[in-house]
């Protein structure tokens, strides 16, 4: 197989998904997925929050900034980068938000792995800009590192509510 950096950059982020299933499993089915923390009065977001925040992000930057088309998230202001977390009973139903988590997710491993190369060097199509880089590589390299962060929440989240992560 000839090296395609498309291919391989889709691989690794569907490789760090499961990472994010395996700790947000744990955390369905001990029924942990709303419980919120507090630590020296700052206030961790809920493993719900994070899954409908992941499921904003990834549209935003896998999608959106790279040229695909991205869904419409009925949801996506009370989920997106500094919003204030809504109380489990305004949340949308779990069964809605796990869907569009895997259907965003599905479509942007798709579209990135059809990219051409050369699509890779140009600018995104949103102007996003993190540390310096605006390409097309660079939101793709930024959603990885994105969701590895919130994986390692999901983790702490595990820990918190005394569930196994190894």
């Amino acid at each position: 197989m000839i090296f395609n950096e498309c291919y391989l950059l889709s691989s690794i982020v569907d490789d760090t998904r499961k990472l994010t299933l395996s700790l947000l499993d744990k955390l369905v089915e001990s029924n942990c997925l709303y419980n919120n923390f507090n630590l020296d009065g700052k206030h961790l977001n809920s493993a719900f929050w994070i899954m409908a925040h992941l499921s904003v992000t990834q549209n935003f930057l896998l999608l959106r900034s790279t040229g695909g088309d991205p869904l419409k998230i009925p949801y996506a202001r009370q989920f997106g980068m500094g919003s204030v977390p809504p109380t489990p009973e305004e949340c949308p139903a779990l069964e809605d938000v796990r869907g569009i988590f895997n259907e965003v997710h599905e479509k942007a491993i798709e579209h990135i792995r059809n990219l051409d190369p050369s699509q890779l060097n140009q600018k995104n199509s949103t102007g996003f800009v993190f540390l310096g880089e605006d390409s097309v590589r660079s939101v793709i390299v930024h959603a990885i590192r994105h969701e590895n962060m919130h994986s390692g929440h999901l983790s702490w989240l595990c820990k918190l509510n005394g569930l196994k992560t190894i």
